[in-house]
């Protein structure tokens, strides 16, 4: 639990701001208690010593060869026992020793101070514990120690209601402090956590410079060094992209040649040599497929470190350029394609969208049977906008319907010649898109139908 609370900068200030307080709080309790408790002390003893000078004020004996004594009433001296909460014993004793008047249990105190220098002691009087004070009585005839001992009932509830005064408000104040404590700090640190959203909102391909508006001035290096990195990865995104790029143009340009010459071989050839020339071909076009498709995979993947520039472009128009693009594979298969597009504005990468588009349509062709039909479709709805794929096809179980998406995946039964790359691209690409993939039945419980709905912003 404390190192989960330390590995937070808000509570690591709470607690750096905890501590001291609390400290502060251990001494400030110890000091007022010492400070009242003295107060409260030194009240009960003035009364104390009052009790003692008044004592002292009635002691008789003028003369060398007179007796010293105490006129003390008796309802004077159960006026000065009749304490309701603590016993109270007096003694008046000569020099020499001799008890002149009250308890003989206080002839054992051995306080004999100087006159007009009252002394205090806590001593065990009876097994009780007792406040004494001793104070000399003298003139040129007599002298005289005056003792008053009082137990300690009274200062030791006193004690307890003190302290129970000091610590109580001084507790209060800390807990009260804490918290404004614990709130300032979370006020004080909210531009952080601000920046903390603005940063987890951002897309995949969003590398602009954080903004510094608003950050405390302690954040700023972060945030700069965070901007300096991001430009890095835009940079080694760039980079990336152009490599490959020019790995596709450079693979596409030899392995097209090779087709072709194959295709001229196989003119040339004897008949007994075209099946294999034939089927070498075929070999030389799954390739060019497999390479193509494995690069737009590693464009388009949301692992990749790619900086890549999203425009607002209309789906409709992306059906309407690629609508040639598979007519003669449709026509090769005895496929009818239909396009049935319609406006729908979303924020994409076009040539992202192109290979999604692509092989929704390829693989839908593929799949569907001879005279079948495949039908794409483009619409806007609230708040999305969609693309659908619809073939006649087999249809895909729906267990298999999230495994098919899967990189080199082919579900039981899928024709021949196919890398298992196309769905998997279309997963990578609608993910990059913020998009999600819907797979269901085509129309009256037949083939495939697969609709990808983007989030309309704004």
């Amino acid at each position: 639990m404390m190192a989960r609370v330390l590995g937070t900068l808000r509570g690591r200030l709470t607690l750096v701001l905890a501590l001291p307080l609390l400290a502060v709080l251990a001494v400030s309790v110890v000091a007022d208690y010492r400070t009242a408790l003295a107060l409260a002390n030194e009240s009960y003893d003035h009364a104390l010593l009052g009790t003692a000078r008044a004592l002292s004020s009635r002691l008789e004996g003028d003369e060398d060869d007179a007796p010293l004594e105490l006129d003390l009433p008796p309802a004077a001296e159960a006026i000065l026992r009749a304490d309701p909460q603590d016993t109270v014993r007096y003694a008046v004793v000569q020099a020499g020793g001799r008890l002149i008047a009250g308890d003989r249990v206080l002839l054992g105190v051995a306080l004999n101070p100087p006159p007009g220098m009252p002394q205090f002691a806590d001593l065990s009087i009876d097994g009780r514990a007792m406040r004494v004070v001793a104070s000399t009585y003298a003139n040129a005839h007599i002298r005289a120690t005056v003792l008053v001992a009082e137990s300690t009932y009274k200062r030791e509830r006193a004690t307890k209601q003190i302290l129970a005064a000091v610590i109580w408000p001084n507790v209060l104040l800390l807990s009260v402090t804490l918290v404004v404590v614990y709130f300032g700090v979370r006020l004080g640190l909210r531009p952080l956590d601000a920046l903390g959203r603005q940063i987890d909102e951002r897309g995949l391909e969003d590398f602009a410079a954080v903004g510094e508006q608003g950050v405390p001035g302690e954040a700023r290096p972060l945030v700069a060094a965070m901007n300096r990195l991001m430009a890095r990865l835009e940079l080694a995104g760039r980079a990336q992209q152009a490599f490959l790029s020019s790995a596709a143009h450079q693979l596409r340009t030899p392995l097209a040649g090779m087709q072709t010459q194959l295709e001229l071989a196989a003119a040339d050839l004897p008949a007994e040599a075209r099946p294999r020339i034939e089927r070498l071909r075929e070999s030389t076009g799954r390739l060019i497929h497999f390479t193509r498709q494995m690069l737009a995979l590693a464009r388009s993947s949301p692992d990749a470190v790619a900086a890549v520039r999203f425009e607002v472009l209309d789906l409709a128009d992306l059906l309407e350029e690629c609508a040639s693009d598979f007519l003669d594979a449709a026509l090769e298969r005895g496929v009818e394609l239909a396009f049935e597009p319609a406006p729908a504005r979303i924020e994409g990468a076009p040539w992202m969208l192109r290979e999604l588009l692509g092989n929704l349509v390829d693989n839908a062709i593929v799949h569907a049977p001879a005279g079948g039909a495949v039908a794409v479709r483009c619409g806007s709805g609230p708040g999305s906008a969609w693309l659908e794929v619809e073939d006649e096809g087999s249809g895909i179980p729906a267990d298999l319907r999230e495994r098919v998406f899967e990189r080199f995946y082919r579900a039981p039964g899928a024709p021949a010649g196919g890398s298992g790359l196309g769905l998997a691209i279309v997963r990578e690409v609608a993910a990059r898109h913020g998009a999600t993939l819907a797979v269901g039945e085509g129309a009256a419980g037949r083939g495939t139908r697969i609709r990808v709905a983007f989030p309309v912003r704004g």
